[in-house]
């Protein structure tokens, strides 16, 4: 049992919104509230959507086969991709598919400093080669990653450029700051999405951070003499001041 899980993404927030409202709930209750039309069976989505939350350390599952929550407070999407993160550096081992998971938007996308990857399945094999990842799996976390706002789903292939909604929660979360550009990409953005490798910020988050820029939550300016990297195409930004509401 792994972070592998064949999802689709919205049916892991919801089941575990139902397991939050109704502690102690079953599987066979989850699957009777969520089974909306009589014929097939949606089972196995359930199993899938608990092996995931359950490999989050989200819920737990006693000897009686009820499910409780380990967490009362509500779950956002930025909630997810810090928890994933945080188990990326807690196993730290190439040969666990938990790690291998939490490690693909950086080693894929990150580390290269690549937007789109067209065959994500022969990439993700040929890095990750202690493990052979299933082109249905790969899939699945395609899907998942959209849900999560890391990309979208193109053409077949992925294109890691995180969603403005999720950048907009990501810098209400981080509540009224002020300081150097780099800073909030290192101390910031980091703590939910791995952007940096050798100092250098993946283009995605930049473009996503830019498209910010004075709506009214994020605003951007250059400050003389700063010892700190400056970005955009002119290099026209090296300070950033957080604060408002997101529309």
């Amino acid at each position: 049992m792994s972070l592998f899980q064949i999802c689709y993404g919205p049916e892991i927030g919801a089941i575990l919104q139902s397991i939050q409202k109704y502690p102690g709930i079953s599987k066979v209750e989850l699957v009777t509230k969520y089974q909306y039309q009589p014929q097939g069976d949606i089972s196995s989505l359930v199993d899938a959507a608990l092996n995931f939350l359950l490999n989050l350390k989200y819920i737990q599952i006693d000897n009686l086969k009820n499910i409780w929550p380990m967490h009362k407070d509500r779950i956002k999407e930025i909630h997810y991709l810090s928890r994933i993160k945080e188990i990326a550096d807690e196993t730290n081992n190439p040969t666990d598919p938990n790690y291998i998971f939490s490690t693909m938007y950086y080693q894929l996308f990150v580390v290269p400093n690549q937007l789109y990857i067209k065959d994500l399945y022969y990439e993700a094999n040929l890095i990750f080669e202690n493990l052979a990842i299933s082109q249905e799996k790969v899939n699945a976390w395609k899907r998942m990653m959209e849900y999560f706002g890391l990309g979208y789903r193109v053409y077949g292939g992925f294109y890691a450029l995180p969603h403005s909604k999720l950048m907009k929660s990501i810098v209400q979360e981080s509540g009224t700051w002020e300081g150097p550009l780099q800073i909030f990409f290192e101390k910031k953005i980091n703590s939910f999405i791995p952007c940096i490798y050798n100092g250098t910020v993946f283009h995605g988050i930049l473009y996503s951070i830019f498209n910010l820029n004075g709506v009214n939550i994020a605003e951007l300016t250059k400050k003389q003499d700063l010892p700190y990297l400056s970005y955009g195409e002119k290099k026209q930004w090296n300070w950033v001041k957080l604060g408002g509401e997101s529309t």
